[in-house]
């Protein structure tokens, strides 16, 4: 928390007062661009000057240019959405590996709880409701000659959007907490943002749990199911067989199994 003593932005207690244990800083704007290029200005003269980077929040009431995976743009319909990003201290060892899989995993399951609504994880990090897109993950890490590092997560969540207003963007493939049957009232206000980051907070600051196991339980793919995976242009067709303990796809082909550690899930 000291990095942002001195630092315009401050160090924010959110929600009047409310401090988490492990997301220290939460900053509020109005609108930015991207909560992920904000995070990394923030993050890199840290990371420069050899300073603990503490796990922080930034929260945007309007992006102008999210982005997803790919350089491609992450669209809500009108003012109804949830978009921030997460700077956290990137983890040592395998976990560096493990936390975009692992964030999807946390909030799939956490949502799934807290509204009632089946949330399933789309590899590698696709929040679907009813086989709709609910959110995505965006995670972006840089390390320094010595190994340290940051790692940026960018989320965007659709919460209260109408399906008319998500047909009228031409989302048809997108839904919505609101339009998946989630209670009006527990949409309300900051109340999404509050249940998210409580989801984050004590999921972030848990001991590391079985990938390929808790994976299982909220993945939108059943063991055997054909999928079609883009990478580079490359098409590679296959069935589902789990996930490895990085949360990297197997998936089985003609010439036997194959690991994919990038890549899209183009149909499923």
């Amino acid at each position: 928390m000291s990095a942002f003593a001195s630092s315009p932005l401050g160090a924010r207690a959110p929600f009047g007062g409310r401090r988490f244990g492990y997301l220290v800083n939460v900053v509020f704007y109005d609108e930015v661009s991207s909560t992920n290029d904000l995070a990394k200005s923030i993050a890199e003269p840290l990371l420069a000057d050899g300073t603990e980077i503490p796990p922080t929040v930034i929260v945007a009431r309007r992006q102008t240019a999210g982005r997803g995976r790919g350089s491609r743009s992450w669209v809500s319909a009108g003012n109804t959405g949830l978009s921030f990003s997460l700077i956290l201290p990137w983890p040592e060892g395998p976990e560096r590996v493990r936390l975009p899989l692992r964030l999807g995993v946390i909030l799939a399951r956490g949502l799934t709880r807290r509204y009632g609504v089946e949330i399933h994880l789309k590899w590698p990090n696709d929040l679907l409701a009813g086989r709709k897109k609910l959110g995505g993950i965006l995670v972006e890490a840089r390390a320094g000659p010595e190994g340290e590092g940051y790692a940026v997560a960018g989320i965007g969540l659709n919460v209260s959007t109408t399906r008319a207003a998500l047909d009228a963007a031409g989302l048809r493939e997108a839904t919505s907490l609101a339009d998946a049957g989630a209670a009006p009232a527990a949409l309300a206000g900051d109340a999404v943002l509050v249940a998210v980051l409580e989801e984050l907070d004590a999921g972030l600051s848990a001991p590391a749990f079985d990938l390929p196991v808790a994976f299982a339980v909220v993945s939108a793919h059943r063991e055997g199911e054909r999928l079609t995976i883009v990478e580079n242009g490359r098409q590679t067709v296959g069935t589902f067989l789990g996930v490895t303990a990085d949360g990297f796809l197997r998936l089985g082909t003609s010439g036997g199994e194959e690991t994919v550690v990038s890549g899209d899930i183009a149909s499923f």
